[in-house]
C-alpha cells in the first residue's frame, strides 16, 4: 500500500514539473537581491535594444523578423493568461540617434511594408499591439518589406518603447527605446584597400596606402574618402561599360575633375577601381591616382 502511495505522489510531482517547464523565469539580473520577485512575470526584448538589419539589393517582397518580444512567465497561470502589450512608436529617438552618431537614418515609411506576423497590429500612429494568447511566450514583429519601393540612397529605422505591459514587469534591460535599422547594400559596398600616389605640385608626391570603406549611395554608386585627405567622393559605375564617374568636391570652389588622357574604370573580375582624378589648388592641380581593391 505504501509503495502505491509513493508512486502516486511521484507521478504528481513529475506532472507539475512538466507544467512549470513552460514558464520562463526572470534572468538573475532582474531578480531582487532578496529574491522577493521570484515568480514575477516579465516582458522584454531578448535581442537587445539595437537591432541592425542589412540586406543585399532586392526587388521582391522579403519577409523580415525585425525583433522579438518575449514574455517570461513566472508561473504556469501567467503563461496561460492572455496579455496585450503596447509598443509606442518614438520617431524622435531616430533623430537623437542620428545626432549622437552622425548618421542619417529616416523613419521606415509605412508604404514600404506590411505587417506579416499574427497577433501583432499597428494603429495610424505606428504604435504596435502584441497579443499573447494562452501559452504563447514569444512573438515577432514580422514585416513584408517591398524591395521595389526601396530608395537605395536612404537608410531607415524604427523605434519603439514598451508603454503598456498589461501587468507584466518590463525587464531592466528593455525599459529604454528599441531601435531597428534597415540598410540595403549594393554589390560594390564593402571594405577595400587603396594604393597609389597623391601628386602635389608644391610638396611633391606621397604614397597612398590605406583601408577604405565604400558605402552604398545608389543602385550602382558608392561613396568613400578622397585620396588620403578625407572628405567624400561618389563613384558611379556604368555597368554596360565599367566606366566610372568620379564626383564630389574638396570645397565649394574645388570640384573633382577628370585627368586628361587618363580613365576611371572598374574591374569586376578583381573588384578593383582604377581611378585618376584631380582638383585645383594654389601652385597647380592636385592629382590622385589610386587603385581601390576589394578585401
Amino acid at each position: 500500500m505504501k509503495k502505491n502511495i509513493f508512486f502516486k505522489y511521484l507521478f504528481l510531482a513529475c506532472a507539475s514539473a512538466l507544467v512549470l517547464a513552460g514558464c520562463r523565469k526572470e534572468p538573475a539580473a532582474d531578480k531582487a537581491a532578496s529574491d522577493t520577485q521570484a515568480g514575477t512575470s516579465y516582458i522584454g526584448f531578448p535581442g537587445g535594444l539595437n537591432q541592425p538589419l542589412f540586406f543585399d539589393p532586392f526587388t521582391s517582397i522579403k519577409t523580415v523578423d525585425v525583433f522579438a518580444l518575449k514574455k517570461d512567465a513566472g508561473t504556469s497561470a501567467d503563461l496561460q493568461k492572455n496579455s496585450t502589450v503596447i509598443l509606442t512608436s518614438i520617431p524622435a529617438a531616430i533623430t537623437a540617434y542620428n545626432d549622437a552618431n552622425d548618421t542619417e537614418f529616416e523613419l521606415l515609411p509605412a508604404s514600404l511594408y506590411t505587417i506579416g506576423g499574427s497577433g501583432v497590429s499597428a494603429n495610424a500612429n505606428g504604435n504596435l499591439t502584441f497579443s499573447f494568447t494562452n501559452g504563447e511566450f514569444q512573438k515577432f514583429f514580422t514585416i513584408k518589406l517591398n524591395g521595389s519601393k526601396w530608395d537605395l540612397t536612404k537608410k531607415y529605422a524604427v523605434a519603439y518603447k514598451i508603454t503598456n505591459a498589461d501587468g507584466l514587469t518590463v525587464h531592466a534591460a528593455s525599459k529604454d527605446t528599441l531601435l531597428a535599422f534597415f540598410s540595403v547594400k549594393n554589390k560594390y559596398d564593402g571594405e577595400y584597400h587603396s594604393t597609389g600616389v597623391f601628386h602635389h605640385p608644391v610638396n611633391g608626391d606621397r604614397t597612398i596606402d590605406r583601408d577604405k570603406t565604400l558605402t552604398t549611395a545608389g543602385p550602382t554608386s558608392v561613396t568613400t574618402e578622397i585620396g588620403d585627405i578625407g572628405g567624400s567622393m561618389t563613384l558611379t559605375i556604368n555597368e554596360a561599360t565599367n566606366d566610372v564617374t568620379v564626383s564630389g568636391n574638396v570645397s565649394a570652389t574645388q570640384p573633382l575633375i577628370p585627368v586628361a588622357g587618363l580613365t576611371n574604370t572598374y574591374d569586376p573580375a578583381t573588384k578593383t577601381f582604377h581611378l585618376n582624378y584631380q582638383y585645383q589648388g594654389s601652385g597647380g592641380n592636385r592629382v590622385v591616382q589610386e587603385d581601390i581593391a576589394h578585401q
